[in-house]
């Protein structure tokens, strides 16, 4: 199911509190500049998949880049207000945890189970 621009507006502002929380949580106002480090949290769509994202920051000497950033939840819509929650694995493949629930129960999921938090 593709969610139309009102339901991705209202499912990203359900999704918001959650985010701010997870930011407070994860994001070092005084990081460990020697090793990357977290600067951000945040969501993005694509196509009726919803991806929670974290962006890394790396001021190593040998880095690759200076900005990288990793998906870790991914929710797809599957009808109205129902989604499939999956994490994203050490393996780099998805691997999906529950069918068929409400944007709540994934929310309330995402935050009570340290699986679905991103690994900085």
């Amino acid at each position: 199911m593709k969610p139309t621009d009102y339901e991705k507006n209202r499912i990203e502002s359900q999704c918001q509190p959650l985010i701010e929380k997870l930011k407070s949580l994860y994001v070092s106002k005084n990081p460990d500049k020697k090793f990357n480090y977290l600067v951000d949290i945040y969501i993005k769509w694509y196509r009726d998949y919803l991806y929670f994202y974290e962006k890394n920051k790396s001021e190593s000497l040998n880095r690759i880049a200076d900005e990288f950033e990793d998906r870790f939840v991914r929710l797809k819509i599957t009808q109205k207000n129902r989604f499939d929650i999956s994490y994203m694995r050490h393996t780099g493949k998805w691997f999906l945890i529950a069918c068929d629930l409400t944007l709540d129960e994934c929310l309330e999921m995402i935050e009570d189970t340290p699986t679905f938090h991103p690994v900085g």
